[in-house]
């Protein structure tokens, strides 16, 4: 695959899963309001989008030629780009 073909599938993979996991928008912001429970600390959605991001680094070490890995970590950046730039406009 090349890197235009990475990002394509990032965003049909985003697409898709908004329809069958929900809106991811909506999935990072309890996420992150869960994790900020759990550990006490404000988490932003925009965070819990970058520490998926570490999530898919690590598991590319075991399997690095996997393109799952590198089309939900950029899915993932996507993601965390427009909350964060968002957030900031808010």
């Amino acid at each position: 695959m090349n890197a235009n073909e990475l990002l394509q599938s990032a965003g049909d993979t985003i697409n898709v899963r908004n329809s069958t996991h929900g809106q991811v928008c909506d999935n990072l912001r309890r996420t992150g309001m869960l994790l900020s429970a759990y550990l006490e600390i404000p988490i932003h959605d925009y965070q819990v989008a970058v520490i998926m991001q570490l999530v898919k680094i690590s598991r590319s070490k075991e399997s690095p030629y996997l393109p799952d890995h590198w089309i939900d970590l950029l899915g993932y950046g996507a993601i965390a780009g427009q909350l964060a730039l968002s957030e900031e406009l808010d």
